[in-house]
């Protein structure tokens, strides 16, 4: 008899668990990836584990904006990028949108040496992900 309800207990979680399995991520448009500049802004190994002398997400095309959101070493802009004031529009990990010196970020290369890109998409909570093109490196 406890086996019974022991099989019956696994079968009613199985069922529930699939019932609330998250649906499918919505796809985002008029947004790429690009890579943060490592050399230009003279990151070390360390600043890259710990995101210090990382640049910001601000809400205006200007120094000495708001900051929106911080940023990783991949990075989304608007595509085809649009550029203001010397800043790229981007948008955070959030999904907000925001400006980023332009001078931050550089492109993503393949194994080639040809520039590539990603798929974002939307989850349920939000949050914007990347699927990066094959072959494409985030250190390279």
């Amino acid at each position: 008899m406890k086996a019974v309800i022991f099989i019956s207990s696994i079968v009613a979680l199985l069922t529930l668990t699939q019932v609330s399995a998250a649906p499918a991520a919505e796809v985002v448009s008029g947004f790429q990836c690009v890579g943060i500049n490592i050399e230009g802004l003279h990151l070390s190994q360390d600043d890259l584990r710990t995101g210090a002398g990382f640049p910001s997400i601000l809400d205006a095309p200007r120094e000495g904006a708001k900051i929106v959101s911080g940023v990783s070493t991949i990075i989304y802009i608007a595509w085809p990028p649009v550029v203001e004031n010397g800043f790229l529009k981007a948008m955070a990990y959030g999904g907000k949108i925001g400006w980023l010196d332009k001078n931050s970020v550089r492109p993503l290369r393949r194994a080639d040496g040809t520039t590539g890109g990603c798929t974002l998409t939307r989850r349920s909570n939000g949050r914007i992900m990347f699927d990066l093109d094959p072959g494409v490196g985030v250190n390279q």
